[in-house]
């Protein structure tokens, strides 16, 4: 018997929009994962209030605990964690707002939104915020279409989707992979190169 599903999931068309999308900006990502301008506590804030808008149990856990490992204590990953930013950075506040902005107009964020976003941290640590909301758009709808699979395997199917649409996207997601390893290396690459020179 099909039951509602209250949580986004993606079908291939929307998958693969929000998969070009961060792809697009893919170098950007690299360099806020390889040599981040914001901090951890920072950044894991920011995907946790991306997590709590989509409602991904996975990306919520996992980043729940990285941000533990980071130094932030249980209270403020809860409060987190409930869509409330009351325990926050005063100086983390527009990205958080932003983030959860981001999530509920799903990847269409207000333009004024947007350059405040951009007036208020400048163009390396936005950028930095931005590759980890748009990483977190594609794996938190990525996350939730996991779930519905799995309780359609458990004989409980989800409403306006289907086993194998389900199973494309659990598997169309890994396509991010190969091109994120190689701008890795050439990330990778690019600082060795800087390092020669540099001696020489």
């Amino acid at each position: 018997m099909a039951r509602k599903f209250d949580k986004r999931i993606h079908n291939l068309k929307t998958q693969n929009r929000d998969i070009k999308k961060f792809l697009s900006h893919s170098k950007t990502f690299v360099e806020a994962l390889l040599n981040p301008v914001i901090s951890k506590p920072f950044s894991e804030s920011i995907s946790l209030a991306v997590a709590q808008v989509n409602g991904c149990k996975l990306c919520s856990y996992t980043h729940a605990k990285n941000a533990l490992k980071a130094g932030m204590s249980q209270e403020d990953v809860d409060f987190l964690l409930s869509g409330s930013f009351e325990n926050s950075p005063k100086e983390e506040l527009e990205a958080l707002l932003f983030a959860q902005h981001y999530a509920e107009t799903k990847g269409e964020p207000d333009p004024l939104t947007t350059k405040k976003l951009l007036d208020t941290y400048k163009k390396e640590k936005t950028e930095d915020i931005m590759s980890h909301i748009r990483i977190m758009m594609v794996s938190n709808l990525h996350g939730n279409t996991i779930e519905a699979l799995k309780l359609r395997l458990k004989g409980k199917e989800v409403v306006n989707s289907s086993f194998w649409q389900e199973l494309g996207v659990t598997i169309n997601f890994f396509k991010i992979m190969p091109p994120l390893f190689f701008k890795m290396i050439e990330f990778k690459l690019s600082k060795k190169r800087i390092r020669i020179t540099n001696l020489n």
